[in-house]
């Protein structure tokens, strides 16, 4: 912990020092921001989910340290250093690093290497920052993300965007040093000049590490070839492997349309689904997934942005049913988690992805409490008079796991309000409320008060 500390200190004082330094192709920015919660148990849902992993339910209040580098190598090319560093209560550690990496761009890729948030908050209103896998509810992975730099074109109206990173877990999990395998691959359609639909597919696999019941799993080469096309594995993997696909795999299709132009309002409409074996990709699951409406007025300031999200995950293509095939399974999709890496899709026990899945976090291992859901959602980005706005409302029914079902289902209602007072030269003061209902427990309530100056 003390030399995490120290190496995030070097970090920030190598960064001062490169930025009191007057350079002609340099630029910078950093800040700080400090927030204090009071509540009465714990804090409301939607002050600390999807917060990059800073705060946590029994969290007080935290304070955030970042600062950016920005160097032009040339007209096309720049490369980016990026640190951050928190302190709160609630979370074990109590620092950690945030955010720490180094970015190359130019005009065809883009690389990053280290710790960097994979969502911004460009989709604050999303109940998954409009990424079912990555939603932005735990700290950011360390690895490496190469990208295109803009969308590549193919034909006229036609252009592509890819990615693929490699991932490392090392966090306190079932199976240590678990690795992860990343793709994406998007193809664009400029159906007129105000109207574009995107396609693609996100594809990610837990892969590799040192499990305490099944022994060292396959981390070769021909393993992540293996991983890449989800091929089953050899000999030295578990049966179960090499029958379906070596590691535990999950993905989603993403549909999304976008109008722009209109004098009136912006429009996106999407659907991103979720995957865990072939019944899913076959979407056997539908219609499981995130659908949602986002509508940008054109001449309100009171209202800016209006976003509904239906979410469910309650299919997952039916309840486990066995077959005859190799001692397969049907059904039971049993999202985020996995037989092997028992841990699921998880980083320092929260859920890398769609929050509503809820994991029970033991030492050693964590265990699917909720991953069959249904939420309706709605939030509302704005102004008035000098404040800025948003405002999340969620209603939300849990039915628990099919291994163990919640009976009758648990209902639950998110509210969120966020209140900004931007004053020039001095900062953002902001004041945020929250209150959780339940029938079965008290109502949580909590509010907050923070302070964010960048430069």
């Amino acid at each position: 912990m003390k030399k995490q500390l120290l190496f995030i200190v070097f970090t920030f004082c190598a960064c001062i020092n490169v930025f009191s330094q007057e350079q002609k192709n340099a630029t910078y920015s950093g800040g700080i921001e400090a927030l204090g919660f009071v509540a009465n148990e714990e804090l409301p849902f939607w002050a600390y989910t999807n917060t990059y992993g800073r705060l946590g339910e029994d969290s007080n209040g935290l304070v955030y340290a970042f600062a950016k580098a920005n160097y032009k190598l040339s007209e096309n090319s720049t490369i980016t250093l990026g640190a951050s560093g928190i302190a709160r209560d609630g979370i074990d550690p109590n620092i950690q690093r945030a955010e720490l990496y180094a970015n190359f761009k130019n005009k065809w890729i883009d690389v990053t290497v280290g710790s960097k948030d994979f969502t911004d908050d460009t989709y604050q209103l999303s109940t998954v920052r409009r990424n079912i896998l990555f939603s932005s509810n735990s700290r950011a992975l360390p690895g490496i993300l190469i990208k295109n730099a803009k969308p590549i074109k193919v034909f006229k109206n036609f252009s592509i965007d890819a990615a693929i990173a490699h991932y490392a877990l090392n966090d306190d999990r079932f199976v240590e040093d678990t690795r992860v395998h990343y793709k994406n691959f998007y193809i664009n359609w400029d159906i007129n000049s105000k109207n574009n639909l995107s396609v693609g597919l996100q594809h990610a696999v837990q892969w590799g590490g040192t499990s305490p019941e099944r022994g060292k799993q396959p981390d070769g080469f021909s393993d992540l070839v293996k991983i890449f096309f989800g091929s089953g594995g050899g000999e030295e993997a578990t049966s179960s492997d090499q029958i379906n696909s070596l590691g535990n795999h999950l993905g989603s299709y993403s549909v999304t349309y976008k109008r722009r132009g209109s004098k009136l309002v912006d429009i996106d409409v999407y659907y991103q689904s979720l995957f865990e074996d072939r019944s899913g990709i076959e979407l056997n699951n539908f219609p499981d997934g995130v659908w949602g409406v986002s509508i940008a007025p054109k001449s309100s300031k009171l209202i800016k942005t209006v976003l509904y999200e239906y979410v469910q995950t309650v299919s997952q293509s039916g309840s486990p049913v066995a077959t005859q095939i190799g001692g397969q399974q049907s059904g039971g999709d049993n999202y985020f988690f996995n037989g092997t890496y028992v841990s699921g899709w998880t980083y320092e026990g929260r859920t890398i992805g769609l929050p509503f899945i809820t994991i029970d976090a033991t030492e050693n291992e964590n265990l699917p409490v909720n991953n069959r859901s249904v939420a309706h959602h709605l939030g509302i980005l704005g102004s008035f008079w000098k404040l800025d706005y948003t405002f999340k409302l969620t209603y939300l029914e849990n039915s628990g796991t099919f291994r163990t079902p919640i009976t009758p289902k648990d209902t639950f209602v998110y509210t969120y309000l966020q209140a900004r007072l931007p004053i020039e030269k001095i900062g953002v003061f902001s004041l945020n409320l929250g209150a959780d209902f339940n029938e079965d427990r008290d109502t949580f309530f909590g509010a907050g008060l923070g302070y964010r100056y960048t430069f």
